[in-house]
């Protein structure tokens, strides 16, 4: 599915996803009023930020650069702009669409690991991008549970959270 680009490529795009849901969670975490959802955008905003966190030894042991960061970021703010008007139901219901495109991207970073630490960190990514689209069902009343049961489990998540 990912022939055309490599491990290296793959790692950049997938730490860049993250930059991007930090960033975009936590400028809607900002400007949302309402407690209990600015609450579960600042635990999106944590899950993202905790999972960039992982690939950064990766990145370091492969030799690559972290990407555009800044570009990323800038994208971030345009999209938290675009969606600024949009109903909690319709930004939730945005959200599985991507963890789909991203699960495949980690899947792949699963196969293409060259050691057991970096396949753990990909194992990590993909976890993390379940309990998120989980997050969005959840709360959409499409999925049995409390919405944030699945992203608070995660081991680097709740050392993030202390």
């Amino acid at each position: 599915m990912f022939a055309a680009v490599s491990a290296g490529e793959l790692w950049v795009e997938s730490y860049q996803g993250e930059v991007l849901g930090e960033t975009l969670f936590g400028l809607l975490a900002a400007r949302q009023e309402d407690p209990v959802r600015r609450h579960e955008l600042e635990v999106l905003t944590v899950l993202e930020r905790a999972t960039k966190e992982l690939a950064e030894p990766v990145l370091d042991a492969r030799g690559l650069d972290r990407g555009d960061t800044a570009a990323t970021v800038a994208s971030a703010e345009t999209m938290a702009d675009s969606v600024a008007g949009i109903s909690w139901a319709q930004l939730l219901g945005s959200i599985e669409p991507v963890t789909v495109r991203f699960l495949a991207k980690y899947e792949e970073l699963v196969r293409l690991s060259e050691d057991a630490a970096e396949r753990s960190v990909a194992e990590t990514y993909v976890a993390h991008e379940r309990a998120l689209a989980s997050f969005a069902r959840r709360s959409l009343g499409e999925e049995d549970g409390e919405p944030l049961e699945r992203i608070l489990a995660l081991p680097h998540v709740a050392a993030a959270l202390g």
